[in-house]
């Protein structure tokens, strides 16, 4: 667990890659405009610059890392291409001409990867793991076969020789046409897929990132179908689709500052009752920082107690000391009040991803207002107990649940009236049933059982 971290000396290597990019990229316009080749360096351009972006508003960012490495990879295709269209008969050139044609199945793999981590760093479903890993290891034997025998030195237009003299060129290009053409097909079907996938899966966040990409692909499709029915080319569609990647950049960006607005003004929007604040606000800490779960603790250093997790499970979570929080993939952010510490927030975040500076500025927000909520639960807390209303075994949200069910309420009523789902609401029904000692019997109905030992409570 880390305590607000922020990393030193962030965004020093990308900005150096892009240096390196931008130098490329010129040194290999000074040899001419060759506008089959303009779009690798436009995307090493664009990539990069938005990988930089991305890791500097989010050090160790997996989709940052990824963008730089595919703009990396698309200058150094972009450069060795402009040195074997055009040759100067100079020492290397070989060996650069033969850079830019092998990386293509490696650049078509990352940006494969780009589409499908969007926009979280993660895949749609652990499932894409193995598609992943297929598609890996076909694209790397087509880099393979490139890297050996010049199996796509024609189609690049490259003028120099192969520095390789490798037998068996025929039989390595027929594997390499068989291998390498479908698998770059089945790349662009994924992007689609993948996006559909994430679109029907995700919450109103990323759905928004997603409609941000809308315009830059639209862009790059009309003037990919203009071009080809008036010039017979599709150099304008490709170079158009350069913005796709700024547009994702932007979308991230964006999408997390959209985050960051909502975390700060939930509490002025919510019309929750007080038991349901914790929960709400353990759930805008996990959409701000993008994390899988989080949770607001009250208590001291000694011992804190669990008062909102998301997501909710049901299960009761043991009291436990600050120091026994800690760990390797767990934000904590502690809330004082006073100068004395009156409870934690804490966030489950793979990877152990270290906080950028804006998101530290917006932990330090919401712990704010966790004091808030903490001191409103306290003297809620303290109306309850003496209004003798609340089963003490029973949680404050399941004491909830068991009042509405007094009322007649069925559970699909409950989760209209708390505004929850109903694989939020069953399992805390379920609890309060074996909390209680009832037992799933054809004799009783435990609902009525359950009603009946609450109406006691309020009459004790």
């Amino acid at each position: 667990m880390t305590e607000l971290s922020t990393p030193r000396g962030r965004g020093v290597l990308p900005l150096l890659l892009l240096s390196g990019v931008v130098i490329a990229v010129v040194l290999g316009l000074a040899r001419g405009v060759w506008l089959t080749n303009l779009h690798n360096g436009v995307l090493g351009l664009a990539f990069t610059a938005v990988g930089a972006w991305l890791l500097r508003e989010r050090p160790g960012q997996r989709l940052g890392r990824l963008f730089l490495a595919t703009g990396v990879v698309e200058t150094v295709m972009f450069y060795g291409r402009q040195v074997g269209h055009s040759p100067t008969g100079s020492i290397g050139e070989e060996w650069w001409a033969w850079l830019g044609v092998w990386p293509l199945a490696i650049g078509v793999g990352l940006t494969t990867l780009c589409v499908l981590l969007f926009p979280d760093g993660r895949l749609p479903t652990p499932r894409w793991r193995w598609v992943v890993a297929v598609l890996g290891v076909a694209l790397a034997v087509s880099a393979l076969l490139s890297a050996l025998w010049p199996v796509e030195y024609a189609d690049a237009g490259i003028a120099r020789p192969h520095p390789f003299t490798v037998p068996g060129g025929s039989v390595a290009t027929s594997v390499w046409s068989a291998l390498a053409h479908p698998s770059y097909a089945v790349c662009q079907l994924l992007w689609l897929v993948a996006v559909v996938i994430r679109w029907v899966t995700s919450g109103p966040l990323v759905r928004r990132q997603l409609a941000v990409l809308v315009g830059p692909v639209a862009v790059a499709a009309i003037t990919l179908v203009a071009g080809l029915a008036l010039w017979d080319t599709p150099t304008p569609g490709v170079l158009a689709a350069c913005l796709v990647p700024v547009g994702a950049g932007w979308a991230v960006i964006h999408g997390r500052n959209l985050a960051a607005y909502k975390a700060l003004t939930w509490l002025s929007r919510t019309q929750g009752e007080g038991s349901d604040l914790p929960g709400e606000l353990a759930r805008t800490i996990a959409d701000a920082l993008g994390a899988e779960a989080a949770a607001v603790w009250v208590g001291d250093e000694d011992a804190l107690v669990a008062v909102g997790t998301w997501p909710e499970t049901g299960a009761e979570v043991e009291p436990i000391g600050l120091t026994g929080l800690r760990g390797t993939e767990v934000i904590v952010r502690t809330v004082v009040r006073g100068g004395v510490v009156r409870g934690a927030l804490t966030a489950n975040r793979t990877g152990a991803q270290p906080l950028s500076p804006s998101e530290n500025r917006l932990l330090a927000d919401l712990a704010g207002q966790a004091g808030l909520v903490i001191e409103h639960l306290s003297v809620t807390d303290l109306l309850e107990q003496q209004a003798h209303r609340r089963l003490p075994q029973l949680t404050a949200r399941e004491n909830e649940v068991l009042e509405l069910m007094a009322r007649g309420l069925s559970n699909a009523a409950i989760c209209e009236q708390l505004h929850l789902s109903i694989k939020t609401v069953e399992p805390v029904v379920s609890s309060i049933f074996t909390k209680l000692g009832l037992q799933a019997e054809s004799s009783s109905n435990r609902r009525v059982l359950a009603v009946v030992e609450f109406l006691r409570s309020r009459e004790a």
